[in-house]
């Protein structure tokens, strides 16, 4: 992608996002402020292919929603002292086990014309308690339709300390076990640009990035607390990506098969 078309993207996620706010025309009082809240235990934390911690994790998750605007508070929470031996987190070698070592900060803004969900926003990732990785943003524009299998596009630009591309497809579909229990299949696959790919793996080339399944089975105790295993496979798809994974220190398996259960609760 050349600078124009980064350019681009950036006007246009910033132009979505003004339009939003600046051309409502529903009344304050028939718009409601909904509150999700949710905790995940998982086994290992995995994203977009790359294992970053090999042990549990717990990740825990706010998101505030006023008309077609949200904003999402995540965290990544270390619960072990992975990598304290190998140095490979901070320059003191200290554990990082009960500490916060990524929180994201997500605004978004989605509408959705018939069956087609347009939206846009910007993520500001941030690291502390990380020595070896710097906070970095992206913007991002999501397109889905309302079908069968749900399929659904996103691309991500990040244009802080990557200054690459990454799109991710999707598609999933929800199935009614009993009134109070469900099953839900998903399955994505992920594509970077050179510049992505060599922020992140080292290789400088464009290529398939990650493909990634899951299972979960919601389980509805209430109105609004809901309980949900979680199993979830993730691979690295392209072999030069596959070989720089596997030549870390740590955190080097390119397949990853883990899973979790969350609790999330709506106010």
């Amino acid at each position: 992608m050349n600078h124009l078309s980064r350019s681009l993207m950036v006007v246009l996620v910033a132009v979505l996002l003004g339009t939003a706010l600046s051309g409502s025309s529903v009344l304050a009082e028939e718009l409601k402020v909904s509150v999700d809240a949710e905790v995940l235990a998982v086994s290992k934390y995995v994203w977009r292919g790359l294992e970053v911690n090999e042990d549990p994790v717990l990740q825990p998750s706010l998101t505030v929603a006023y008309g077609g605007f949200s904003f999402n508070l995540w965290g990544n929470m270390d619960l072990t002292d992975f990598g304290e031996d190998e140095c490979v987190y901070t320059s003191d070698c200290k554990s990082r086990a009960g500490q916060f070592t990524e929180i994201d900060l997500t605004l978004d803004y989605s509408h959705s014309f018939d069956k087609f969900t347009l939206g846009a926003g910007i993520i500001s990732y941030q690291f502390p308690n990380w020595d070896e990785s710097e906070d970095t943003h992206e913007v991002y524009l999501a397109f889905s339709y309302d079908c069968l299998l749900a399929p659904a596009l996103t691309l991500y630009y990040d244009f802080d300390e990557v200054d690459g591309f990454y799109a991710n497809f999707s598609i999933g579909h929800s199935f009614a076990l009993s009134e109070k229990v469900g099953l839900d299949l998903s399955a994505s696959l992920g594509y970077g640009d050179s510049d992505y790919n060599a922020a992140y793996f080292g290789v400088d080339e464009s290529a398939l990035v990650d493909a990634n399944g899951s299972i979960a089975l919601p389980f509805q105790v209430s109105d609004k607390i809901t309980i949900t295993p979680i199993l979830s496979l993730s691979t690295v798809v392209d072999s030069d990506l596959r070989d720089s994974v596997k030549s870390n220190s740590c955190c080097d398996h390119e397949t990853n098969l883990y899973g979790g259960i969350s609790i999330a609760m709506s106010f």
